[in-house]
């Protein structure tokens, strides 16, 4: 294969497996150079890490403060699996299809990290050590499905005759957004000075012979060329007795060409391409990786051990000089050899024995013992370690003030330090360590967000509702609904995020703590707008909101900040909702009943007094009238008496018809004294009823309610006599 070191034009390399092969082994290779001096630094860290030492380095005493030091990062930021929050950009509490549709994407993200054994767990873990390590982690989504034929019956019509004849279908019997973790030398990516200038990424994977062949067929495999098991010479970092020859594989997915390509070194042309499998927003299925220490000038991780490895060097110095020196501070002396007391004394006395000697005074006179016996100087030794110990101290400090780990963060703390000092140091600290919590939740944030793209662009709606379990929820009728949005909308219309301290060991005394402090707070505030709540109910929602903004400051908030936000939704329907009439006090219900059975009671008695007035009147005009009509016939009468009396003076013949008018005369006098004393009677009786004491009787129906009120007299309190009627009082004038 020709060397090209530098490429012009896009189409330089040409369209055919041949130039393929040829313009990404260029680049690959070009990735590789990049690189190398991050895998090499990457590799002498590692060794570090691990405590892999050379035979020369077997003296040295090392007290592996880094190895310590990550273990303690690692379980601070990643003590536990994180849990994806999945809600719409726009939080319209009455938008009830979104709703549902974020619930059950967030119960998809959140089940590949709840599983017993997490593939994504694993995955995450591993990323986030190699990023402490040697400073880039790095995993890869990808889209699994198996498909099995299934058997169509034919269909017939009511005659019997063939519509469509029996087919062999594809279906989809398993799916899965799986993910991989991509080792930190087996990741590669264009040259760029950020991340969104990259090009391409591309990820190795090692394939045997087989896995070859079901991946790209006979005629392929046959091409690609398989590396021998690695050797005692080779990276040692590696598995050293794998006995399978693996073929070394690049799967690249560029974003300019919108294509896939595997590629292999070695091999003249392109293992195969395809258009982009995935239709991912942002193209790539891997997230922006998870690299310490990049700049803008060059995408390049560096390692944190790099900044401290000057002090971890002295340190394990100092720890090897206090282990020699430790091992030469020991009691050696010499003593004289003609004084055999000495050497017995040291061999054979035991406790509160007396070794003799042969000459006392002799013995006495060259000093005794301290004359005979000189021992080695140990105190300049034991100054020296007291030193060294002083000065490890001190370089042990610089190392967690340049890796930013406090003591406080350790577990240990000086007795004579002040609160406020610890608390400083506790806030030095975390401030470095909620960076790196922001850093790695973008990271899974990210990761997560590509695989929810992949479950709503190509999971069946099927499996969507299966493995959200949303049917056996009261959310159920709006699943399809919730469905139907997921695969209309983009994803990028819901917000997918992690919180950083949702991966953190979970500290019970500060829960509790913060727990008590946010049911003070929330207690206090309660009480304060509880009074105007209830004197302007159309306040409520807002000093909910108020109350909900203030509350979001409290880390614990965040459980119940969907209780709050039904709280208010329910508030608001309500007020926009009529009130019910209030249930009126029986007390106040008896008396108003009251109030109205004597309204009633007046109101009746009114009408009966203008009804007896009335009736007054039309018996006077009746009296009247008649008075009238007697008067008008008795006029009538007298003038014909008056003509029938001067016809007699003239004729003397009218005595029958006198005699006849007189008895009319005599019969109408009569009845007209009947009916003037008849009238005088009545009037008599109607003016000495009115005249009379009278009360109020109720009249009550079988339920006790009051139906009318008559008016009777004291001494008829069963009844009330019936007063005359104007056309009786007329009818009885004529009687007779």
């Amino acid at each position: 294969m020709e060397d090209v070191n530098k490429i012009e034009r896009d189409d330089q390399f040409g369209s055919t497996p041949q130039g393929l092969a040829q313009r990404w082994g260029t680049e690959i290779e070009a990735a590789g150079k990049e690189l190398k001096k991050f895998h090499d630094d990457a590799e002498r860290i590692l060794k570090r890490y691990l405590d892999k030492r050379e035979d020369w380095g077997r003296d040295e005493s090392r007290v592996n403060l880094f190895w310590s030091t990550m273990k303690v990062l690692l379980s601070m930021l990643y003590a536990r699996p994180p849990k994806a929050d999945v809600s719409r950009s726009f939080q319209d509490f009455e938008d009830d299809q979104a709703r549902v549709a974020g619930t059950m994407l967030q119960r998809m993200l959140n089940k590949g990290f709840d599983e017993d054994i997490s593939a994504w767990d694993t995955a995450v873990r591993n990323g986030i050590e190699d990023w402490l390590v040697i400073g880039l982690g790095q995993i890869w989504m990808r889209y699994e499905v198996e498909i099995e034929e299934e058997e169509v019956p034919a269909v017939f019509d009511e005659m019997g005759n063939e519509i469509a004849p029996m087919q062999m279908v594809e279906r989809i019997k398993e799916e899965d957004a799986c993910v991989d973790y991509v080792h930190w030398k087996d990741f590669f990516y264009s040259p760029a000075r950020t991340w969104t200038e990259v090009r391409w990424v591309a990820r190795r994977v090692y394939m045997t012979k087989d896995q070859l062949e079901e991946r790209f067929g006979e005629e392929i495999a046959k091409v690609v060329p398989l590396q021998k098991p690695a050797s005692k010479t080779d990276d040692k970092q590696q598995p050293q007795h794998d006995p399978w020859a693996k073929a070394e594989v690049y799967e690249i997915w560029c974003k300019e060409h919108e294509k896939v390509y595997w590629y292999s070194p070695g091999t003249e042309v392109i293992l195969d391409v395809k258009d982009d499998p995935l239709d991912l927003e942002n193209f790539f299925p891997c997230p922006k990786p998870i690299a310490a220490n990049t700049t803008t000038s060059n995408f390049v991780p560096r390692a944190d051990y790099i900044f401290a490895q000057d002090q971890f060097n002295e340190l394990d110095e100092i720890n090897t000089r206090i282990t020699w020196l430790t091992r030469a501070a020991k009691v050696v002396g010499v003593y004289d050899k003609s004084a055999d007391g000495i050497q017995r004394m040291f061999q054979q006395a035991a406790e509160n024995q007396l070794i003799p000697v042969d000459n006392w005074a002799m013995f006495a006179e060259s000093g005794g013992i301290k004359g005979k016996v000189d021992w080695v100087p140990i105190d300049q030794v034991v100054n020296a370690i007291n030193q060294l110990r002083v000065y490890r101290g001190d370089k042990t400090q610089q190392i967690y003030e340049v890796l930013g780990i406090s003591d406080i963060m350790r577990g240990s703390t000086n007795a004579n330090e002040t609160a406020s000092a610890q608390q400083l140091k506790a806030q030095f600290g975390s401030t470095r360590i909620q960076l790196m919590q922001f850093y790695i939740a973008e990271w899974i944030s990210e990761a997560l967000r590509i695989k929810a793209e992949i479950i709503c662009k190509h999971f069946q709606p099927e499996t969507i509702i299966e493995r959200s379990n949303v049917m056996r929820t009261p959310d159920a009728p709006f699943a399809q609904a919730a469905i139907a949005l997921l695969k209309d909308e983009h994803v990028s219309q819901y917000r997918i995020k992690v919180e950083a301290d949702s991966m953190a060991a979970m500290d019970w005394a500060a829960e509790r703590d913060a727990a008590v402090q946010f049911m003070n707070g929330l207690g206090a505030f309660i009480s304060q707008v509880a009074p105007m709540a209830q004197q302007v109910p159309e306040a409520g929602p807002y000093l909910m909101r108020m109350m909900q903004w203030a509350v979001s400051k409290f880390r614990v908030s965040t459980q119940i900040e969907s209780i709050l936000d039904q709280a208010v939704a329910g508030m608001q329907q309500k007020l926009q909702t009529p009130p019910p009439p209030p249930q009126p006090d029986p007390d106040t219900v008896i008396k108003a009943q009251i109030e109205q059975a004597k309204i009633q009671s007046a109101e009746k008695i009114a009408m009966m007094e203008a009804q007896s007035d009335q009736q007054i009147a039309s018996l006077k005009a009746s009296v009247e009238l008649q008075k009238i009509e007697m008067k008008a016939a008795l006029d009538g009468v007298t003038q014909q008496y008056q003509q029938i009396m001067q016809a007699m003076n003239t004729t003397g013949q009218m005595a029958p018809q006198l005699e006849q008018l007189a008895g009319a005369v005599a019969q109408l006098a009569q009845g007209s004294a009947q009916s003037n004393e008849m009238s005088a009677m009545q009037m008599q009786t109607l003016m000495d009823r009115l005249s009379r004491k009278t009360k109020r009787v109720p009249i009550r129906d079988e339920n006790g309610d009051i139906v009318e009120v008559r008016e009777v007299e004291d001494d008829a309190p069963d009844g009330m006599a019936m007063l005359p009627q104007p056309q009786g009082a007329m009818n009885a004038g004529f009687v007779g």
